[in-house]
């Protein structure tokens, strides 16, 4: 069992030296960049904020993460990130279309149109951490890693569709997006799910 993970570890750490590493810091630069042009315009359109709030609160009406008591099932949110990240890395099979760039620029604008709309209610930015942060140290990683996957993958398989050997088939590409679900993502998330149910709202509880 060791050596197979050992193997499974390899196979993700060659894609890292083979151009992962890069999808990973142009992901990690570019997502806070999002975040923070969306807040900006969000805090400078108020109407544009009411329209985006609206849609975004609309959107998480419909994944059930609320208990009948209304506390936040863990379950559920692991299995909507979950859902999120393999989805996020799938669209990365579909060659040229770099769908991975769309997940990833959605879910950083999201982050700043709360972020604008929680200091627009009132709530001060210490607050909006308090709810993010906790959860976030688990949950964004993720994220990024899952949009650089997908991201890696369309690139391989754009290669590949203009006849360039040394890019990977699409079972390789299979297998990596496999590897970083069970090896990395998973954990990640399952984590991020018990201290987002469980913790984030016992820090909030003592701000306000």
């Amino acid at each position: 069992m060791r050596d197979f993970l050992q193997y499974q570890f390899d196979g993700l750490k060659n894609a890292w030296h083979n151009g992962l590493n890069g999808e990973v810091k142009r992901t990690a630069i570019a997502f806070p960049l999002l975040a923070v042009l969306a807040f900006a315009l969000c805090m400078f359109l108020p109407d544009l904020r009411t329209q985006l709030v609206k849609l975004v609160l609309d959107a998480m009406d419909g994944l059930h993460v609320v208990e009948e008591d209304g506390s936040l099932s863990a379950l559920g949110l692991f299995s909507n990130n979950l859902r999120a990240c393999a989805f996020t890395m799938v669209y990365g099979l579909i060659p040229f279309l770099y769908l991975s760039a769309m997940a990833l620029g959605i879910n950083a604008m999201l982050l700043g149109i709360l972020a604008a709309w929680y200091l627009s209610e009132g709530v001060s930015m210490l607050g909006y951490l308090a709810a993010i942060v906790p959860h976030g140290i688990f949950e964004l990683p993720a994220l990024v890693l899952a949009f650089a996957m997908g991201l890696y993958v369309c690139g391989q398989l754009t290669r590949r569709c203009r006849r360039d050997s040394s890019a990977l088939h699409v079972w390789d590409c299979l297998v990596l997006i496999s590897r970083m679900l069970l090896l990395v993502l998973i954990p990640l998330l399952a984590v991020s799910a018990v201290v987002e149910a469980y913790v984030t709202p016992a820090v909030l509880s003592l701000l306000f």
